[in-house]
C-alpha cells in the first residue's frame, strides 16, 4: 500500500493517507471527514485482510451519500462483503492481481479521466495533501486484524428476552467502536450469522476477523448471568474470558468492565478521551434501559398494537430518566409510525415532533436523534428537511438500518424510484430479518421496471415467511406481506387464505388493510380493493405519498372510487 502511495506521489499525485495523515492530539474522525469534504476521489486499495472493515464502510458510505468519485483498485482476488456492495454497485474498478505497475498506470489514466490534475513539482509532506485524493486501505486494521462482536445467545427458554441478549451485544459492539485502534467488522455483518452454526474459523473467513468475541446471557427476573470470550482465530486460542452474575441495576458498570477487559486483552492503549467514552451511559437508570431494550424489539414488529406497545415502554422511561435522548428518539419514530400507518391523530405527529427535539436537545450526537427528525419532518411534509435529517444520520451511523428505510421512503414519496431501490437494498443488506424491506425494494423494482429483481426480492420474503410464521402465527404483518408475495407468484387462493387470516388477527389495522388492498389489487379484483382501502383510510391510514406511487395500486388509479378517494385526501391520482 505505502509503495503504490509512494509511486502515486512521485507521478504528481497530491496524496492523503488516513492512517498515515492524522496529526497528534486530533480527532480521528473529525479529521478523516474533512479529508474526504476536501477530496475530489476516494481510491479505495482493496485487499481480502478486511474488507469488513467498519470504519472503511463509513468512509465509503459517505463519499457515496454525497455522490462522490470511488475507485476501487483490486490487487489481490477478494469477495466485497455485502456492506460494501450497495455502495459499490455499478463502479468500475481496476484489477490487476500482482501487477502494481500496471496497476499504477490504470489508476494514473482514471484520475486523468475524472478530472485529476497531475502536479509535477515535489510532493509535499503527507499531512498537508488534503486536497486530492483520500486513499483507504481496505486491511484498515494493520496486522493487529479486525474483530467481530458476533451476538450473544439467549439461553432462556423464553424467546421474548431475545431483546436483553441484543442489547447487550449492540451496547458492546457500540462502546468497542469508540476504540480507534479496534477494527470493529459491521455489527449487521455479525448478526447475520447469528442463526447459523459455524465455527470460529468459519465466522473469521466470512467476516474477515481475526478475533471473535462471543458469549449467552441467562436472565431471571431482575437477575442475570453472562459469559464472555475472546478468541484469536489465527492460533485458535482463547486469550480472555469471564462470567458476570448481577441484578439488573449491575448492567452498565458489566458493560464498562467487559469492554474494558477485551480493550486489556488486546493490550490496546486508549486515549483519555476514549477512556471517557468507555463510561459514557445513555441513561443513569437500569429499568429505563431495559424498557428502552424492550420497546426497540416491538417497535419494528409494525403492528399497530405493537407500535402503541412499544410507545408505553418509551413513555415509562423517560418517566424515569428525564434526559434519555435514545428513549426519546425512539418514541418519536414509533409516535411517527403510528401517524403515518395506524391512527392520523394530530396529536401524535405533535408528540413525534416534540420527542425528536427532545432527543436532539439532550444528545445532538446521537444518529437515532436524527432518524428521529427525519421521519418527524416527513409525517409534516417537509421532505426537504427530512431527507436532510436522514442523510445526517446515515453519516454518523452508515449501518442505520431505520435511516436508510426512512430516506428510501423519502425517495419513494416523491417517486424517486432509483434513490429509493439503493436505500432499500441497502436495508435488506443491513437487517434481514426485516421484512419490509423486502417488499419496499419489491415495490421500488416494479416502479422501475425491474421485473426479476422485484421477483428475487419477494421470493427472499416467500423464503424465510413459512418458518417465521410457524414460530410467530400472530403477526398479522408479516402474513399480510406473505400472501401479496403469493398472489405476484399467482398463488391465488393461497394468497387469499393468508390474507384473511391476517386480518382475522387485527381487523381494525389501518396499514394491515392497506397491504389487503394491495393484494385485492394484484388479484385483479378492484372493487374490493377500493373498498378495503377506504376502510384503511378510517382506520388511520395515513401515507398519501405511498397511495399516489404505490405500483401495487396502479390498476386502480382510473377507478371511481379510487379518484373519490384520493380527491377526497386532497392528493391528486397519480
Amino acid at each position: 500500500m505505502l509503495d503504490l502511495a509512494g509511486k502515486l506521489r512521485s507521478a504528481g499525485v497530491s496524496l492523503w493517507i488516513d492512517q498515515g495523515g492524522i496529526d497528534g492530539a486530533s480527532l480521528w474522525s473529525e479529521q478523516i471527514v474533512t479529508a474526504l469534504e476536501r477530496s475530489k476521489v476516494l481510491l479505495l486499495i482493496v485487499t481480502e485482510a478486511a474488507v469488513h472493515s467498519h470504519n472503511v464502510a463509513k468512509e465509503v458510505m459517505l463519499v457515496s451519500e454525497r455522490n462522490g468519485n470511488i475507485l476501487p483498485v483490486h490487487l489481490e482476488p477478494t469477495v466485497i462483503p455485502p456492506s460494501l456492495k450497495y455502495p459499490l454497485a455499478g463502479i468500475q474498478h481496476i484489477e490487476h492481481f500482482g501487477d502494481a505497475d500496471a496497476a499504477l498506470k490504470a489508476i494514473l489514466r482514471s484520475l486523468m479521466r475524472i478530472g485529476i490534475t497531475l502536479d509535477t513539482a515535489p510532493a509535499a509532506p503527507v499531512a498537508t495533501q488534503r486536497e486530492a485524493v483520500q486513499s483507504t486501505e481496505l486491511a484498515h486494521g494493520g496486522t493487529r486484524g479486525a474483530l467481530a462482536v458476533m451476538p450473544f445467545d439467549n439461553i432462556n427458554s423464553d424467546p421474548e428476552t431475545d431483546y436483553f441478549s441484543d442489547g447487550l451485544t449492540e451496547e458492546l459492539t457500540t462502546r468497542l467502536s469508540l476504540v480507534s485502534e479496534i477494527e470493529l467488522v459491521s455489527r449487521w455483518a455479525s448478526k447475520q450469522l447469528k442463526e447459523r452454526k459455524h465455527d470460529t474459523r468459519a465466522i473469521s473467513t466470512e467476516l474477515g476477523a481475526r478475533y471473535i468475541v462471543g458469549g449467552s446471557v441467562r436472565r431471571f427476573q431482575d437477575s442475570f448471568r453472562i459469559n464472555v470470550q475472546l478468541v484469536d482465530v489465527t492460533t485458535n486460542r482463547q486469550i480472555w474470558a469471564n462470567t458476570y452474575k448481577g441484578k439488573l441495576d449491575d448492567i452498565f458498570d458489566i458493560q464498562e468492565q467487559v469492554a474494558q477487559q477485551i480493550v486489556e486483552a488486546l493490550k490496546l492503549k486508549l486515549s483519555f478521551s476514549e477512556k471517557v467514552s468507555l463510561t459514557k451511559r445513555q441513561t443513569i437508570d437500569a429499568h429505563a434501559y431495559d424498557l428502552y431494550l424492550k420497546g426497540q424489539d416491538y417497535l419494528y414488529r409494525l403492528t399497530k398494537r405493537s407500535v402503541e406497545y412499544a410507545i408505553q415502554l418509551f413513555e415509562k422511561a423517560v418517566e424515569l430518566d428525564a434526559r434519555y435522548a435514545a428513549a426519546y428518539a425512539a418514541a418519536s419514530i414509533a409516535y411517527g409510525q403510528l401517524y403515518q400507518y395506524f391512527a392520523r391523530d394530530e396529536a401524535n405527529r405533535a408528540r413525534a415532533q416534540e420527542l425528536s427535539f427532545k432527543a436532539l436537545m439532550y444528545d445532538n450526537n446521537l444518529p437515532d436523534a436524527y432518524t428521529a427528525m427525519a421521519l418527524s419532518y416527513f409525517i409534516w411534509g417537509k421532505l426537504e428537511e427530512a431527507g436532510e435529517s436522514a442523510r445526517k444520520a446515515i453519516e454518523m451511523d452508515p449501518d442505520g438500518f431505520v435511516a436508510h428505510w426512512t430516506l428510501g421512503r423519502i425517495h419513494f414519496t416523491n417517486g424517486q424510484f432509483e434513490q429509493a431501490y439503493s436505500l432499500f437494498r441497502r436495508v435488506t443488506e443491513l437487517k434481514p430479518s426485516f421484512f419490509s424491506g423486502y417488499v419496499d425494494l419489491a415495490q421500488s423494482c416494479d416502479g422501475l421496471g425491474r421485473t426479476e429483481e422485484a421477483r428475487a426480492a419477494r421470493k427472499a420474503v416467500s423464503e424465510l415467511m413459512p418458518n417465521y410464521l410457524l414460530q410467530n402465527p400472530d403477526d398479522a404483518r408479516a402474513r399480510m406481506y406473505y400472501a401479496v408475495v403469493l398472489a405476484e407468484m399467482g398463488r391465488k387462493d393461497d394468497a387469499l387464505r393468508e390474507g384473511t387470516k391476517a386480518l382475522e388477527v387485527s381487523p381494525d389495522d389501518g396499514m394491515m388493510l392497506y397491504n389487503c388492498a394491495c393484494l385485492y389489487a394484484r388479484l385483479g379484483e378492484a372493487e374490493r380493493a377500493v373498498e378495503t382501502l377506504r376502510g384503511a383510510v378510517a382506520q388511520g391510514y395515513a401515507d398519501d405519498g405511498w397511495l399516489k406511487h404505490d405500483p401495487d395500486l396502479d390498476g386502480l388509479r382510473s377507478h371511481p372510487g379510487f379518484i373519490s378517494l384520493m380527491q377526497s385526501r386532497q392528493a391528486p391520482p397519480g
